[in-house]
């Protein structure tokens, strides 16, 4: 496996992966970072994700966002999926969650990583 400046660690309880993400990403590591999910996604079954990225910097452009919230390969199930970072990107985590809602994807940001566990075990 290439070399990252990202780490990932997870837990899963009650069917909710939950991935920690820390370091750095760049554009480039956007593909192989999403193949990693997906796989994660797979391996355990997941009935929902739960992506805390407080801890890690990377691309916040509203371009880069639009097209990757709608280039989600067809054959990829939808699930729920909670995403906790800072409040600091407040006007692109708005952009993001209207853009993946408008292309099929269940997905919801938070500040608060309770809050977000609760919205996806109400929902399972």
């Amino acid at each position: 496996m290439e070399n990252t400046s990202y780490q990932l660690s997870t837990s899963v309880s009650d069917g909710i992966l939950e991935i920690v993400a820390t370091g750095e990403i760049t554009k480039n590591d956007l593909d192989r970072l999403r193949g990693e999910v997906l796989a994660l996604i797979r391996k355990e079954n997941a009935k929902a994700v739960l992506w805390s990225g407080r801890a890690m910097k990377g691309p916040t452009d509203i371009a880069t966002a639009y097209f990757r919230a709608r280039s989600v390969p067809l054959n990829v199930k939808v699930i729920p999926c909670a995403i906790v970072e800072p409040s600091q990107n407040k006007e692109f985590q708005s952009f993001y969650e209207a853009t993946a809602t408008n292309s099929g994807q269940l997905l919801k940001y938070f500040t608060d990583i309770e809050a977000a566990r609760a919205w996806l075990k109400s929902i399972l």
